[in-house]
This record gives structure tokens, sequence and C-alpha cells, in this order.
């Protein structure tokens, strides 16, 4: 064999994704927010952007497009022209941590010292409202004797609200419990020692130590249940986050409108300045310069154009698609892929995917992601047709929601009702879909 360098020439087809093209991907599938924070990024790093807010950005001219007798129209979300959605943030949120020192400023029985104390222990909190910290060792950091921190911890202990400053779980419940004006003493025993018997539901196993009726268990269980286990929930240091829709679907006497929501994002343009600057000076040396910029911006304000019709007429497919869900709700949603939807559009499954990747839709049914829509599916006894994974779990809920509580559903007897009604499914499928609700099994649901 001839071991040597050898020359030749070889032809091979590959894909090759331009700068261009990679951001027509990336731009279709940002959420909405993702796609503010992009704009204004692009109008920083070229001049020859210009960006405002004031007017939403060009609706799309679709304008009577038939939907399988449904006739659907894309207009922008237009509301108020001094609309702004930074308006819609809240900005004076109170924290935990100045809610209780706010408290602790009123209480003018405690010296400057015991209200520093008290200052530290709030300060170590955690996001649950706990107080991990050791007695000893806060005893040692101030140099005074444990019962002094102790005596603090309780005095944070009776502020507002009540559970704040507890060690875990259950010594905040039993801070409730304390506090409650209708003092329930076999309550306090349960949370006290029985704990993990009353999460698993071993009534039983709880009456006969105490000595009581199963039915009284129940009562006192029930009255647990109205205790707060996270009473600092409500407290955040965080701002809220809002949900934007991505797309509207409006129900109309003549069938659906569709609405691309564009009302949040920037309005792009290109500065005529720097346009007719090109034009007009053929031998400027910045003109090369320009010229690349006000291209960049070009196929932006093309990409932008692009992904607003992508959406929409992926979204137009899916109303068409799942009629049914539009007309009816969540009963209604049927097995869907992303290949029926690129079939019918003659698009590749990614683009739809990119599509409706982090894109909200507001329906007559409420607030859902765009995902979902494609969902898999069951086949119904002696039929083509299929039920989809959604609408079982719905019907689970229902179904489990309706049961007669002191005799409730096993997961076999929710696989034979819904043979009965012509969908076939294996307990163990039932199983997973109650686990995936949260929804514990039957004997963890019977009440006595």
């Amino acid at each position: 064999m001839q071991v040597g360098f050898e020359l030749f020439q070889k032809q091979t087809l590959k894909l090759s994704l331009t700068p261009e093209l990679q951001q027509s991907i990336n731009i279709l599938q940002y959420s909405t927010h993702e796609l503010i924070d992009f704009l204004n990024r692009q109008a920083y790093e070229n001049p020859v952007l210009e960006i405002s807010f004031k007017e939403p950005l060009a609706s799309l001219s679709i304008r009577n497009s038939q939907i399988r007798g449904s006739s659907s129209k894309s207009k922008s979300f237009n509301g108020d022209n001094d609309y702004n959605p930074i308006n819609n943030y809240s900005v004076n949120t109170e924290t935990l941590e100045s809610h209780l020192l706010e408290q602790l400023s009123l209480l003018s029985s405690l010296n400057p010292f015991e209200k520093k104390i008290l200052q530290f222990l709030i300060g170590n909190l955690n996001d649950y409202g706990f107080l991990e910290l050791d007695s000893h060792w806060a005893a040692s950091h101030f140099s005074v004797p444990v019962d002094e921190i102790e005596n603090m911890i309780q005095i944070l202990q009776s502020l507002d609200p009540i559970g704040v400053g507890a060690k875990d779980l259950t010594d905040c419940l039993l801070i409730q419990l304390r506090e409650h004006e209708d003092r329930n003493e076999l309550a306090y025993q349960i949370v006290k020692n029985h704990l993990a018997d009353l999460a698993e539901k071993r009534y039983r196993k709880i009456a006969a130590l105490h000595q009581v009726t199963v039915q009284e268990v129940q009562e006192a269980s029930d009255f647990i249940l109205t205790l707060d286990p996270r009473p600092v929930s409500h407290f955040s240091n965080d701002m809220t986050h809002y949900i934007v829709p991505d797309v509207y679907v409006e129900k109309e006497k003549e069938g659906f409108l569709i609405t691309v929501n564009d009302s949040c994002t920037p309005k792009l343009s290109i500065n005529p300045y720097y346009r007719n600057h090109v034009a007009m000076n053929s031998v400027n040396p910045a003109k090369d310069y320009i010229k690349g910029h006000i291209n960049d911006a070009q196929l932006l304000l093309k990409g932008l154009e692009q992904r607003q019709m992508t959406l929409y007429k992926v979204t137009a497919s899916i109303v068409d698609e799942q009629h049914e869900f539009f007309m009816k709700g969540i009963t209604g949603l049927k097995p869907m892929t992303l290949k029926d939807i690129s079939e019918k559009l003659q698009l590749h499954e990614s683009t739809i995917s990119r599509a409706t990747s982090n894109k909200y839709i507001q329906t007559p049914h409420g607030l859902f992601k765009l995902k979902n829509f494609f969902t898999r599916g069951l086949n119904r006894v002696n039929s083509q047709a299929a039920e989809s994974t959604i609408t079982i779990k719905e019907k689970i809920k229902v179904l489990i929601a309706d049961e007669d509580k002191i005799k409730p559903f096993s997961d076999q007897k929710l696989c034979q009702i819904f043979e009965n009604e012509g969908t076939k499914i294996s307990r163990r499928t039932i199983a997973k879909y109650r686990e995936d609700l949260g929804i514990p099994g039957s004997s963890k649901r019977r009440r006595f």
C-alpha cells in the first residue's frame, strides 16, 4: 500500500447559517420580554436605528383570512396611545424586614440594646420567615445569657405575621395554634408529635394513641389545614413579573379574531438623516460604515416582520386545528403535534417549535402557553378519534372533585369509568396523570 500526500477535489452539500439567518431564528424564538431586551441592545449598538415606545409597531396587513368556516383577522393591540407597560409594575413593595422593623420601632418597652438584638434576629430570617440561628451562638456574639436571646425570639414570634421567627414548620404551626382564639388541644398534640402521620393520613393510628375517634382526628386535621405553613409568602424582595400575552384570540360572531400583540415592543425605524447622508455623499469615507449599519437595520426590521407573520400563521393554524377548544374550553382540546402544523403551513418543525417557544396566548378560556396545544393522546375504543392527555387529566380532576369522599375512586375505578366512556387507558397511566396533577391516592383522599 502506497502512503503519501495526495491533492484532490471533493464536492459536498452543507447548510451554512448566515448571521442574517441566525438573527431571524433568534428573533422568532424570543418571548415578548426577551424581544424588548434584544431590540434595546440593537438600538444601542446601531447608531442609525431609532427606538420609540410611544406607538405600537405597524400591524399586520392580514384581513379576512379564511380558517375553515371561521374568519380570522389580525390587528394591532392598540389600547391607549399613552400606554406604557412600565406603569403596570408595582414599585413600593413592602418587604418582610421593613414590615417587622416598623413594628419594632413601636415597641417602647424595649431598650436600644434589646432592639439591636431583635434587628439582628430579623436580619437572619430565611425566605420562609424561619429563624435557623443558634441561640448559644447569638448569646456569645452579644455577650448576653442565652435566656435573653430566647426572650427576644419570643418577642419576634409575637409580631405580625404570626408564625414568623419559628425554627421550622412544626414550630410555625404550633405558634399559630397557641395564638389562635379557638385553642384545639388535639390539633396541638398532633402537630407537635404526629405531623408525619398526619401527612400520610394515618388517622386510625393517631386516634388510638390519643384514645379519640377517627372523626375527631379528622376534625383536628381540618382545623390544622386552616393554618398558614408559609405566613410570610406574601412578602417579597422581588418585583412581581407579569406575563404579557404574545397573541390574543377573541370570539366574534363570524369566528375568531387573532391579534399579534405588539403593544409592548418598541417601534424601530431608520434615521432618515443617515439614509440621506449615504445617498448624497458618494465619496464620503464614512459611507461604507453607515451603509453597513443601515443594511443591518433593514435586516432587523425584516426579521421582526417575519416573526409577526410567522406567529400569526402558526396561531391561525392552531385555532383551526383546535377549534373545539376555543369553542368549549379545555375539554375540547385534541391531540396535535408540531408535524401537524408544519405540514399544514409547509414549514419545518423546528420553525414551529421556535415560533411557539416561550410564547403565551390569551384565549376566551384563559391564558395558556402555545406549547400546551401540542399534546399526545389516547385512542378511543372502536374509533379513529383520539383524546388528548390534557383533556384526560381535566376529566380525572373533575371526577375526583365530584367523588364520594367517604368512598373515593380508586385508580382502577377511574380506569373503568374511562373505558365505559370509550377511552382505553391503563391503571398505571391513570396513576401517573393523577400524580402529575398533585392529587393523592384514594386512601389519602378518604374522609371518615
